[in-house]
């Protein structure tokens, strides 16, 4: 028969490794929840993998390892039929680091008070304000007009804002002011013969390139008409 072994883990880290780091590769190597990498780091053996061969177990090892972690290994003692007993009923079935682990215990509540039957539990609110006198005010007629004061029915004058209208058709638009004509001195400007030159010599074109000889070419004659 082949040892068999089961794989622990008590959340001790290997030399130069943080918590943090090693709880979050475990989280990524096992795809555990917050909730078991908390058991997983709470200082008890913790059992990951029961009853493997030494293969399957030397892999958990390996892969703790990587992860920074610390394993536990430990060997399945292996007992003969003849010594097998059956416990009394009542006894522990799961070894220590097996079983899960106890809740908390309940807190205690404050000590409370029973109030008497019919007891206000709140303090009273504040008395509301009196309401207005209302002695001096009294209801009209039936289709009496309220408030009952006299109208000013006297038209509101007209304030004199100085505008007065302009006779049809006139111009809306004021005339824009025409500048004062300038006095400026012509005498020394004549008017040019017509058909002269009114530029200097030296800012007029000049046609500088050589005719083509076209003395050896001559126009062929028409094709005769079918």
């Amino acid at each position: 028969m082949d040892t068999r072994y089961d794989v622990m883990f008590a959340g001790e880290l290997l030399d130069g490794q943080d918590e943090a780091t090693v709880r979050r590769n475990l989280g990524r190597l096992f795809k555990a929840g917050e909730q078991t990498l908390d058991k997983l780091f709470s200082g008890k053996p913790q059992l990951l993998k029961r009853d493997c061969d030494a293969d399957v177990a030397r892999k958990y090892r390996e892969a703790i390892e990587s992860a920074g972690g610390k394993p536990i290994i430990r060997q399945v003692p292996r007992d003969t039929p003849s010594s097998l007993s059956l416990a009394p009923p009542g006894s522990d079935v799961l070894r220590p680091e097996e079983r899960a682990a106890q809740p908390s215990a309940i807190p205690e509540p404050p000590p409370l008070d029973v109030a008497e039957v019919g007891a206000r539990l709140a303090a009273p609110s504040a008395p509301a304000p009196p309401p207005p006198d209302t002695s001096h005010l009294t209801l009209g007629d039936v289709g009496e007009t309220i408030p009952t004061l006299e109208r000013n029915t006297a038209a509101a004058p007209i304030p004199d804002s100085g505008l007065s209208l302009a006779e049809p058709g006139s111009d809306l638009l004021e005339t824009p002011s025409r500048p004062a004509a300038r006095d400026v001195d012509v005498s020394g400007i004549s008017l040019a013969p017509p058909g002269a030159d009114v530029l200097e010599s030296q800012y007029r074109k000049r046609d500088t390139a050589a005719a083509p000889d076209t003395s050896a070419i001559s126009l062929a004659d028409p094709p005769p008409a079918e």
